[in-house]
């Protein structure tokens, strides 16, 4: 008997969406029944997860910015996900490569496999996706070079500590920001100067670290 596999694809774009479903549907994966549905953004995605059964989401990281939207990026979709859905595999494509930054949806995420799309040719998301389909998990070669670094610090930033910088994008000032994220202003600007050291910012301007945060793709 044919056994049928669902995969959701994830991503802003939809030339990239086309791509991946037309990689996909090319191979025959030791002939499994492959149904492909997509989805252009997280809250998109969220809905379709919530009334299907997918076997497989394969999830960009960075969206455009949303103040309504529930995800604040692809990273707490795939937490949610994570949590929420034991058996579906979750495999990360993305063009971020700042190593701190990729070590953190390591640990935020803990994905069942990991590709930077630079770096991916259709035969490797192929072989990532029968990996992660049936012996996870499956990561590209700049991620397992990540993996083994001892140079990558331990600590990562959280779900409060995204809100904290998204918000400061959006313009919020920080004596503002206990009414988007549930903590005393103490503990905001405690936050707030722990990530100014962990991006080697110096000064109370904002400037600074929103731009470091930008180019380490956090915001």
């Amino acid at each position: 008997m044919t056994e049928k596999i669902k995969i959701l694809l994830v991503d802003d774009h939809h030339m990239i969406l086309e791509g991946y479903k037309n990689v996909i549907l090319r191979n025959t994966f030791n002939d499994l029944k492959i149904e492909i549905d997509t989805a252009n953004s997280c809250d998109h995605a969220y809905e379709k997860i919530r009334i299907n059964e997918y076997n497989l989401v394969l999830l960009d990281i960075n969206f455009p910015i949303n103040p309504d939207s529930k995800f604040l990026s692809g990273e707490d979709l795939g937490i949610w996900l994570k949590k929420e859905y034991k058996t579906t595999k979750l495999m990360i494509l993305t063009v971020l490569e700042d190593p701190f930054r990729l070590n953190n949806i390591l640990i935020n995420v803990k994905p069942d496999g990991f590709l930077l799309k630079g770096e991916t040719t259709s035969q490797e998301l192929i072989n990532g996706i029968e990996k992660v389909l049936f012996s996870p998990p499956y990561f590209g070669p700049k991620i397992s070079k990540i993996l083994l670094s001892t140079t990558i610090h331990s600590y990562s930033l959280d779900e409060k500590d995204r809100i904290i910088l998204y918000q400061l994008s959006l313009g919020i000032k920080t004596k503002n920001l206990p009414s988007y994220v549930h903590l005393s202003l103490r503990a905001i600007e405690n936050r707030k100067k722990r990530l100014k050291e962990i991006f080697n910012i110096s000064g109370e301007n904002n400037t600074d670290l929103l731009e470091k945060a930008r180019e380490s793709g956090y915001i």
